[in-house]
């Protein structure tokens, strides 16, 4: 093995959210999804990135990062919000470390959150509010390779009859990314990783040189490939995919045997906005009558109903262990393989994961990544590496057909196409059907042009997979129907606008105020509907 060129370990991250902009209202419930993960994911992530620069630890971090989120970091309206949301955690933090005095144990955590957002907001202000720009800067450095995600995130099979769709998803990846980053994208997360037969040739006609895939999506293929998932697969379009290491993800996924269910790990479900009350938390922390999470959370796992004080050092000092027992069954895998393979061949090893995983949902996630690389630094066997290499090393002679899959429960489609959110395509269609009426018409207005923009847009929001996600795991689901019903009848509103020529509407404005995603959207894009 150590003859050889070493293994390539692709630690991958997804980052992406639904769209969620309301200018309506001064404080929006569901905006709060965004603010959390930029606190405790994406600028955590920033962070860590650049200690490891500064440190000179080798390897690059794999991240797609989804239009939708592209638009959402450079949204102004967005930003100015999670500006004054940092500024309210830091005014909680200080109520905190007051509240915490008669309590050592606690007085510690407090303490170190509020030494945490102080940190985040120096960040914050630092980049200008720029998170694109810093992404960027850091994948200059060699730490990050960017790519993206499909446009709304949709789920490709539910639309694979109607291909129009999908290009024009396709389409609006592509100038997304390019106008975040100044150049197109080269790599590619396929939403849920749902993938058909024929889908990396639509991948492959919009530049796309790799994309990856659920794990069985590569072991059925045909033919069937020799080292499984455990090399870069060249389809018969010309594009590169991988697949996923089952093994790698059950060790952090996994509910009881994944390592962010540590008992020492910070517990997730045990946040102050349920234990402190209105008069103390303040307005901002509500929606209504519901607390928004803050972020203040002073247990740990533990394992039992009584649950201990989090000790942050302690959790942090855990990762280098996981960290370390990750790495050695990659290289396991590495060091038995190896011997099978060529000469010119070695192991490629894809671990993907949700980006908002490390730091929201597994809070000491960030530490567990830096650990990954200095442990990998020192490795014999492996080395953290860009997917982007992968083109270059797939055959170029040997060609595969992968087959129909999802990374969703059941590994196929059941997640987003079944008897609860059946109702969701026939209104998709009949959209599609109205879209094309309204595009027949020779002679177009620059009104009747924008309001067939914003059409689009409706469309393209309302095939974003979140929603039958939510709806099918019981999980935010009356919100999930109220989005889908909302864009369904915004466009109708729009529809009902440019067959009667009131092109300017107060209904109009405030849709297009609201759904303002993609705002360079043009005839270019959206004509690959009809």
């Amino acid at each position: 093995m150590l003859s050889k060129e070493k293994a390539k370990l692709l630690l991958v991250l997804h980052a992406h959210l639904p769209f969620v902009r309301e200018p309506r209202h001064e404080r929006f419930f569901e905006e709060n999804w965004l603010f959390e993960a930029i606190t405790e994911t994406y600028i955590p992530l920033i962070q860590t990135l650049r200690r490891m620069n500064e440190k000179g630890i080798p390897g690059t971090l794999n991240l797609s990062i989804s239009p939708p989120l592209l638009h959402m970091f450079s949204d102004a309206l967005l930003i100015k919000r999670y500006t004054k949301h940092l500024q309210q955690l830091l005014i909680l933090s200080e109520k905190e470390l007051e509240r915490a005095k008669s309590d050592r144990a606690v007085l510690e955590v407090a303490r170190f959150y509020n030494s945490r957002l102080r940190s985040i907001s120096y960040i914050w202000s630092e980049i200008r509010a720029d998170l694109i720009s810093a992404f960027a800067a850091l994948e200059k450095t060699g730490k990050l390779n960017l790519f993206t995600c499909v446009g709304t995130h949709p789920f490709l099979p539910a639309y694979q009859s109607d291909l129009g769709s999908i290009r024009f998803q396709l389409a609006l990846t592509v100038k997304a990314f390019e106008k975040a980053f100044g150049q197109k994208p080269k790599g590619l997360w396929i939403p849920e990783c749902g993938y058909f037969d024929g889908l990396d040739a639509l991948i492959q006609e919009s530049g796309f040189e790799y994309f990856f895939l659920e794990t069985h999506g590569v072991l059925l293929a045909r033919p069937s490939p020799e080292y499984g998932v455990y090399q870069p697969l060249r389809t018969t379009a010309g594009t590169v995919c991988i697949g996923r290491d089952q093994s790698s993800s059950a060790e952090v996924w996994s509910r009881k045997d994944g390592y962010p269910g540590h008992p020492e790990y910070r517990e997730f479900f045990r946040d102050i906005a349920f234990e402190r009350g209105r008069d103390y938390l303040g307005d901002y922390f509500y929606a209504g009558e519901n607390p928004i999470e803050t972020g203040f959370k002073y247990y740990r796992i533990t394992g039992e109903e009584s649950k201990k004080i989090y000790e942050p050092w302690r959790a942090f000092n855990l990762t280098a262990t996981h960290a370390a027992r990750f790495l050695s069954h990659r290289e396991a895998t590495a060091a038995k393989l190896s011997p099978l393979m060529k000469e010119t061949e070695t192991p490629w090893i894809s671990c993907p994961y949700d980006a908002e995983l490390f730091g929201h949902w597994w809070f000491e996630g960030p530490q567990f990544i830096e650990a990954l690389f200095e442990k990998a630094a020192a490795s014999s066997y492996l080395e953290m590496a860009s997917a982007a290499g992968m083109p270059g090393a797939a055959s170029r002679k040997k060609r595969y057909v992968p087959a129909f899959s999802s990374w969703g429960e059941g590994g196929f489609g059941s997640v987003w196409i079944n008897s609860e959110t059946e109702w969701i395509y026939p209104l998709y269609y009949q959209m599609r059907s109205c879209f094309r009426e309204c595009r027949s018409e020779k002679k177009l207005s620059a009104a009747s042009k924008e309001l067939l923009a914003q059409m689009a847009r409706e469309i393209a929001l309302f095939m974003a997979s979140d929603f039958a996600f939510l709806i099918h795991n019981q999980s935010s689901k009356d919100y999930a129907e109220a989005r889908l019903r909302e864009h369904y009848n915004s466009f109708m509103i729009l529809y009902h606008a440019f067959r009667d020529g009131e092109t300017a509407s107060k209904e109009v404005k405030e849709i297009m105020e609201k759904d303002n995603i993609f705002p360079w959207l043009q005839e270019k894009e959206y004509r690959l509907l009809f």
